[in-house]
């Protein structure tokens, strides 16, 4: 990396006296270019002013030409701008500078787990449903590591501090650089195609308990066969969570919860009538300072958004996606079901 470095100095003291060099040569040939044809005598000064202004191609047109000899010197040393910007400044020094940069941040991305993680949760994936259960592990104290082959996403990850490395998870010797050997479960939580080959990868490591998301309901039979223990849809249980509010009478517990780590639970909650949610924004609904729930996504005929933003609007068929414990679901079923009272 230093050579490289000594590499691009060198070139770009070499770039500044080729420049310096034309830049004086030109002035020169200008200033008596002036005087033998346009009969006008210029300053040196004047002479490197115009030759830095034509090669830079800013040409502020105070100082006119008469002659076509000089109109074509003036060609010649605008030319001579450009091939040394963008033929050799940008391309030689501009661009491997960028690349160095960019390379020398690829190597400080994390693509080992610390040696001390163990009994830890590897979450395949990042999107803002993994981010809001990202923040209830980190609550809850629950070790984890996420693994995301963007390197968008890692960069994200590791300003903020949150456990990560960088990989493929289809690929063996990354789950094994997240100590799969050491982990208790494992999220796929990427496109239906990539979970299968995760979950088939992950299956082959025993004591590890494989968790997929679906998108499409139709391929939950496949990541099934594939290996993982359980498949969760959040299409199907939107579906399940709608019927059980049209034919079946109101009940307390929270049904349909799926448990990530312990007591910490997803969960998709129906808005009934007469909740007290109904016509608030999630800032005003204040559903976390309540209960203690994070709201991951949130269904609005029949649509999911994960990640909602602070203004969404709880509507009266809305279904909320949520994470918590299953005491704080319990106090947000209460707010759902207009039990609940400011």
């Amino acid at each position: 990396m230093k050579r490289l470095d000594d590499k691009n100095l060198r070139f770009i003291l070499f770039y500044l006296l080729v420049i310096v060099g034309l830049t004086l040569s030109y002035a020169a040939i200008f200033v008596e270019l002036m005087k033998i044809i346009e009969e006008r005598r210029v300053s040196f000064t004047t002479a490197i002013y115009w030759v830095i202004q034509t090669m830079t191609t800013v040409g502020y047109g105070d100082i006119e030409l008469t002659t076509d000899f000089l109109r074509a010197f003036s060609i010649v040393v605008q030319l001579t701008g450009i091939l040394m910007l963008f033929g050799m400044f940008i391309p030689f020094v501009i661009v491997p500078m960028v690349e160095e940069r960019l390379k020398n941040l690829i190597e400080d991305f994390p693509r080992v787990a610390p040696e001390e993680l163990k009994d830890h949760i590897i979450i395949c994936g990042y999107n803002p449903m993994v981010a809001s259960l990202i923040t209830e592990l980190q609550s809850e104290k629950h070790p984890f590591i996420v693994v995301d082959p963007i390197r968008e996403s890692i960069e994200y990850l590791v300003s903020h501090k949150i456990p990560c490395i960088w990989g493929d998870p289809t690929k063996r010797e990354v789950l094994i650089d997240a100590r799969i050997e050491h982990a208790r479960k494992l999220l796929a939580n990427m496109d239906d195609e990539t979970n299968a080959s995760i979950v088939l990868l992950a299956s082959s490591f025993p004591n590890i308990e494989i968790i997929a998301i679906v998108e499409d309901v139709k391929n939950s039979k496949y990541l099934a066969y594939a290996g993982a223990d359980r498949v969760i849809s959040p299409k199907q249980i939107y579906g399940t969570q709608m019927g059980m509010r049209a034919t079946g009478p109101l009940v307390n517990e929270v049904l349909e919860s799926v448990e990530f780590f312990k007591n910490l639970r997803i969960v998709e909650l129906p808005i009934f009538p007469g909740s007290m949610l109904i016509g608030k924004s999630l800032r005003e609904a204040e559903v976390r300072f309540r209960t203690g729930v994070h709201v991951v996504g949130i269904w609005n005929r029949g649509e999911l958004t994960l990640g909602p933003s602070a203004d969404e609007i709880i509507q009266e068929n809305s279904v909320l996606l949520c994470v918590g414990t299953m005491e704080q679901l319990s106090r947000l079923r209460a707010l759902t079901t207009g039990g609940f009272k400011k």
